[in-house]
This record gives structure tokens, C-alpha cells and sequence, in this order.
């Protein structure tokens, strides 16, 4: 096969590949041996070992260890009442890592939670995506993974709730439950009625049955980039949160650095469950980097939105920083 191998098809090559790359990371074969076997030459095999590498038909994980901040985790139990904390030491990582390995630690931490017949309730986001993508269950269980709040419309699709489901549901092969409606519906009348729909109102009676919540923590920032939230706030005339003291948003809802939520036309046409629910649940989990996202943070922790934090040191540090300059 060597011999004639710049000859044969793209899919002959790959499958070749991958019996090649087998023999050698699967089998403990070394190059050497390989290359007797195949009659040809250990560079012969190097080079093919490297192109299988180059195709992606050998992809390789190199798993380090992901120290976490314990005297951090701590206070921040202390100063928030929390549940849980769980702080990576960040190493000055660059930020696509940080979330890499902030996913991976956060849901070894969720892993732990999820037992047979669960409910887990599902926001979005970038960071949430990164633990969703890094749950990994021992074995199959019979949970729900249900959307509590309406669709954000994000530009992208795997950054919402509805995508974040779906693989949850897929890897424990358990049920997924979806909430076939936007977040905000500016009609009273409109978003009462749907709400009653059976298929509604079906999910929402299992998103109150959650006995976990994931979700990310939105900044003031990354609502105005969004179309759904920069559309209706410029319909409504407000976009002078800031005077208002708005720092974030969490379960579509607009709070202030105190973390209460403002009193505000958006708040009130939001379809899903409503804020005491959500914050009646077992574990609410927020998982959010990033020092721009520190005041966020402190708001989502003070409003009691969250009783489980997971973050790196650094936006851990700010946020304990600013809690006790801002009162």
C-alpha cells in the first residue's frame, strides 16, 4: 500500500492513515516496527504519522491539570452565602483558555450533580458552552435538560439555550424539553396567551422543576451588540441604562450593581419562568471570565440570581475587590 500510495483515492489514504496511526498511539508499535511490517522506511512512516496528524485523522489532547484557588473559593462562600465556588488558577492564560479550561473544571463540578431523573435547566452562552461541551457522564441516566426562559435569538446558533440542550440531552440519553418561544413578547395579552399554549406551558411546568440551572452572566455591553435586546430597547426608548445603574443581565433580565432588578418595560414581557423559581432551585450555577464582566458578576451574586459561582482567580480578585468598595 505504501508503495502505491500517492496513487489511490482521499478516503483509501485517510483509512490507511488511521490503520497506520492505530499500529502506532493505539498498539504502542513503534516506527521502526511499523516500518518492517509495511516494508518500507522509518522516515517513510514518520512522515505519514505526521500527516494523519495534519488531516486530522489523529487529533491530540494534552490534559493538564486545572489548579483551582481554594483561599478564593472561600471567601467567596463567605462574602456571597454561596453554595459552591469553584476558582481556576488562571496562570495568565490567554482568555480562549481560560474558558477551555473553565469548562472543563466547571463540569467536572456539574458531573458530580447530576444523578439519575435531574432537571437541568439551560441559559446560554460562550462560557456555558465551553462546560456543556466538557460534560462527559459515566454511564446514561433518564434526566430532562429543559429551557426555562425564550429563545435570545444569538447570531450564533450553538450559543443558545435550544443547541446547549439538545447535546446535554444526547450524551446522559435523557429527554430535552424546549420552550418554542422568544424571550420577550412586548404584547401583554400575546405573551399571557402563549404561555397557556399546552406545549408552553408543559415545559415551563418542568423548568420549575429544575434541581439545576446553568447559566452564563451577561454584561450591559453584550446586550447592546445582541439584536433581539438592542431592537426592543431601542423600541422602548431605553437605553440610558446606565443612569439606572445596570450593570447586567441574566435570564433575559436587566439588574443593577445591588442586584436588583430594575423596574423596567423589558423585565416585564420576558416568557418564562418567573425570578422566585429560578432562585428556589437546588443549584443555580453561573459559570462567566473575564474582569469586564466583574461587575456583572457582583451583581448577579448580590441579587441572589446565582448560588454557585465558577470563574479563574483574576475575575474573582476584581470581584471581591469591588464588593467592598460598592456597596
Amino acid at each position: 500500500m505504501i508503495d502505491g500510495y500517492e496513487n489511490i483515492s482521499e478516503n483509501e489514504k485517510l483509512n490507511f492513515l488511521a490503520d497506520l496511526a492505530n499500529m502506532y498511539y493505539e498498539l504502542n508499535m513503534t516506527q521502526t516496527e511499523i516500518a518492517n511490517k509495511l516494508s518500507t522506511s522509518r522516515f517513510k512512516v514518520s512522515k505519514l504519522l505526521q500527516e494523519a496528524k495534519n488531516k486530522h485523522v489523529v487529533e491530540i489532547t494534552i490534559n493538564k491539570p486545572n489548579n483551582r484557588v481554594y483561599d478564593l473559593e472561600s471567601e467567596l462562600k463567605e462574602t456571597f452565602n454561596l453554595k459552591a465556588a469553584i476558582v481556576l488558577d488562571n496562570k495568565v492564560l490567554p482568555y480562549e483558555e481560560i474558558l477551555y479550561s473553565l469548562g472543563k473544571v466547571g463540569a467536572k463540578y456539574v458531573n458530580s450533580l447530576i444523578k439519575e431523573n435531574s432537571t437541568i435547566g439551560v441559559l446560554w452562552g460562550k462560557t456555558l458552552l465551553n462546560l456543556v461541551k466538557h460534560l462527559k457522564p459515566q454511564k446514561k441516566l433518564p434526566i430532562t435538560a429543559v429551557q426555562i426562559v425564550g429563545a435570545a435569538a444569538k447570531n450564533k446558533n450553538i450559543l443558545d439555550a435550544q443547541e446547549l440542550i439538545r447535546y446535554i440531552a444526547n450524551i446522559y440519553g435523557g429527554n430535552s424539553k424546549y420552550l418554542y418561544a422568544p424571550l420577550y413578547i412586548d404584547n401583554d395579552y400575546a405573551r399571557k396567551a402563549l404561555m397557556h399554549e399546552p406545549v408552553i406551558s408543559d415545559t415551563l411546568f418542568f423548568a420549575n422543576k429544575s434541581d439545576i440551572i446553568l447559566t452564563g452572566i451577561g454584561t450591559i455591553d453584550a446586550m447592546f451588540s445582541s439584536t433581539l435586546w438592542s431592537n426592543y430597547l431601542e423600541k422602548n426608548n431605553e437605553y440610558d441604562l446606565s443612569t439606572l445603574n445596570a450593570v447586567g443581565c441574566i435570564y433575559g433580565r436587566v439588574y443593577n450593581n445591588l442586584g436588583e432588578e430594575l423596574d423596567i418595560d423589558i423585565n416585564k414581557k420576558i416568557v418564562g419562568i418567573d425570578t422566585p423559581s429560578i432562585k428556589r432551585t437546588e443549584h443555580v450555577i453561573g459559570i462567566a471570565s473575564g474582569k469586564f464582566k466583574a461587575k456583572s458578576i457582583l451583581g448577579a451574586l448580590r441579587g441572589r440570581y446565582i448560588n454557585t459561582i465558577i470563574t479563574d482567580d483574576s475575575t474573582a480578585s476584581k470581584v471581591l475587590s469591588l464588593s467592598k468598595i460598592t456597596q
